[in-house]
């Protein structure tokens, strides 16, 4: 199926679904760059950093399963160990080989997970989840049956007043960015009663918790992004796991927690620094 110029979507089997796969550049561009969305998100994250490195390198945009257009699976386990497990399928089925993996929120995490498994040349962790980050209690609740059963409908009833009240309040640090196209690419997916349903599913298997065994410095170069702004990463957890990691580390002033999205600018052109560091380390080069 084909999107705007420069969009392919592909979907591509795990033993739990099919996920969908956004690509751009160009079909030989190296290294080929794995971009992965937070919690409740979608591909459409990465598309602005993509669209402007994608004349020179190769982009993979992934909807996890139960989100964007990858499939529903609402009885899948969403925990950490199997959101790796259907990447890494996924990538291999691909004939992908050793990328650089881009994540963001909880994309970061999977990214972090994943990395040994691929062999992965980088990682660009931007606005990440953090070990330290506290899991909601009230996502306890999702434990039980009733309330799993009733937040898909009260998802797709309200999922446009909800999804703005996020990104408002929690999403970006200035609301101008809260427009009703954005707001759609958000909400939009939710209104399909499937999806809808998994949702319980993927917030109740969230625990920043299962990121603790990578507290630890990182084999490749990493670069950690953060937002001056973000109300759900604070900036000094962000610099705090960044030196956990052996990370370089990056504050964008004016930004909350999208910053693929606010400063798409900025954080392609971090993007872009991470990967002639790759590049120039697989060189010889010393990039100390």
């Amino acid at each position: 199926m084909v999107g705007v110029p420069g969009q392919v979507l592909e979907r591509i089997e795990t033993s739990d679904g099919r996920l969908a796969v956004e690509r751009h550049g160009p079909a030989e561009g190296q290294p080929v760059i794995v971009c992965l969305h937070g919690l409740s998100a979608n591909r459409a994250t990465w598309r602005p950093v993509a669209r402007r490195l994608a004349d020179r390198h190769r982009f993979l945009l992934m909807d996890l399963l139960g989100r964007g257009d990858s499939d529903t699976a609402p009885h899948a386990r969403y925990d950490l160990e199997s959101e790796v497990r259907r990447l890494v399928s996924a990538v291999e089925r691909m004939q992908v080989l050793r990328p650089v993996l881009a994540g963001h929120s909880h994309g970061a995490a999977i990214a972090l997970a994943a990395a040994e498994h691929l062999d992965a040349r980088g990682l660009f962790l931007v606005n990440p989840i953090t070990p330290d980050v506290r899991r909601p209690a009230l996502l306890g609740l999702l434990s039980l049956p009733l309330v799993r059963s009733g937040l898909g409908p009260v998802l797709r009833i309200f999922r446009r007043p909800l999804t703005r009240y996020i990104l408002v309040r929690r999403v970006f640090a200035d609301d101008r960015y809260v427009t009703d196209e954005t707001v759609s690419r958000y909400a939009t997916p939710w209104r399909d009663p499937a999806r809808a349903a998994a949702l319980s599913g993927i917030l109740g298997a969230w625990n920043p918790e299962e990121l603790r065994p990578w507290a630890r410095r990182a084999d490749r170069p990493v670069r950690v992004v953060a937002g001056a702004h973000d109300r759900r990463i604070g900036a000094e957890l962000a610099r705090r796991w960044a030196g956990e990691l052996g990370a370089s580390f990056d504050l964008l002033p004016d930004c909350g927690h999208s910053a693929p999205e606010e400063k798409p600018d900025e954080t392609a052109a971090l993007l872009a620094n991470l990967l002639h560091t790759v590049q120039d380390r697989e060189r010889g080069y010393d990039t100390e």
